[in-house]
């Protein structure tokens, strides 16, 4: 049950706050009218529950891609396309919840600002983000579930659905501390 509160209080949050400015104007509005370009991975890149991946070339060969960190992303922008696991970072409904409530996306887990915290058993990539099988805690239940994650380039947002979240809207904040 606060699960399904603090996530009808985050989307009524991130539905009713105020533009601050023309340029935040224009980001709202662009959310409100979120498309996905559906976009065809070029591989699918399946990551069993072990770490490893269906396929040995993840980072190009003779490469440190897989131990180097990403470059830097600016809050409100989303990371790179190109990165290993675009999602990695903390992402919130809004900017002001950044510091307080922003959802921790890690490579294998995903820990929200409420009691849901999941791993992820299987990552594949998909047009325009990922499909991710994963085992979720929440209030004391464990359950099995299918995270999609979908980027929209236009809104600089990544929209989270499962049997747990309808289309949760999320802005990046920045990299895991």
């Amino acid at each position: 049950m606060r699960i399904v509160l603090l996530t009808a209080g985050l989307c009524l949050a991130a539905c009713q706050q105020a533009p601050q400015n023309a340029s935040d104007a224009q980001t709202t509005q662009a959310a409100g009218n979120m498309e996905f370009t559906e976009v065809p991975p070029d591989e699918s890149v399946a990551v069993g529950a072990d770490g490893s991946s269906s396929r040995d070339d993840l980072a190009p060969a003779g490469s440190d891609a897989a131990a180097t960190p990403p470059p830097a992303t600016a809050a409100g922008s989303l990371p790179p396309a190109d990165a290993a696991y675009r999602y990695v970072g903390r992402w919130a409904a809004t900017r002001q919840l950044c510091a307080t409530g922003a959802w921790r996306f890690h490579e294998r887990r995903l820990d929200t600002a409420g009691e849901v915290s999941c791993t992820f058993d299987k990552i594949e990539k998909a047009p325009g983000g990922y499909d991710i099988a994963a085992t979720c805690l929440a209030e004391g239940n464990r359950t099995g579930d299918t995270i999609e994650l979908r980027f929209a380039e236009s809104a600089r947002a990544m929209l989270v659905s499962s049997k747990m979240w309808d289309g949760i809207g999320l802005s990046y904040c920045g990299p895991v501390e």
